[in-house]
């Protein structure tokens, strides 16, 4: 596939029921506010987990932290990632260095773009996303404020990155 006929921003976790899916709702929802004629309002928004039990609910947690900044992510589904994601994505987030480690050595036909999501944040930590999975209603609300705090600027690398297309 040519880098141009690539139309998916993937954001990728581990089961695909806490982390990702939070960040493509958030980022979603950001992309919602760009003008209609934008062309990140082309690319296909997704999720996906390197290792996702396919068709799962996401977390009980992951819905309610959501929820109180007006999303809803009840009806999400998780999905396990493949090769046909990864050879469709214009870019890939991913929550911690393993993932795209990973991602790397299972995949081939990778696009140029595959990032830590928190690359693009000025949270201190070491760059990886921690998994709330198990965890406390504030572990996914610290959460949740690491991945929104990339949001915008992960929307301006991918706006800027389709502008060069």
């Amino acid at each position: 596939m040519k880098e141009d006929e690539r139309n998916k921003v993937v954001f990728v976790c581990t089961g695909n029921i806490c982390r990702s899916p939070m960040a493509e709702a958030l980022f979603k929802h950001a992309a919602a506010a760009l003008p209609q004629n934008s062309p990140v309002r082309s690319l296909k928004i997704i999720s996906a987990g390197t290792s996702a039990t396919p068709n799962l609910a996401p977390s009980e947690y992951s819905v309610e932290v959501l929820k109180r900044v007006g999303i809803d992510i009840s009806s999400y589904r998780s999905t396990l990632l493949s090769q046909k994601i990864v050879g469709e994505a214009f870019a890939i987030f991913a929550m911690e260095d393993w993932h795209i480690d990973t991602i790397r050595s299972r995949f081939k036909n990778l696009p140029m773009r595959i990032h830590r999501m928190l690359d693009f944040s000025n949270y201190s930590g070491d760059g990886n996303v921690p998994d709330p999975y198990g965890g406390d209603i504030n572990e996914y609300l610290d959460v949740r404020d690491e991945i929104a705090s990339s949001i915008s600027d992960v929307l301006t690398y991918v706006k800027n990155e389709c502008e060069k297309i």
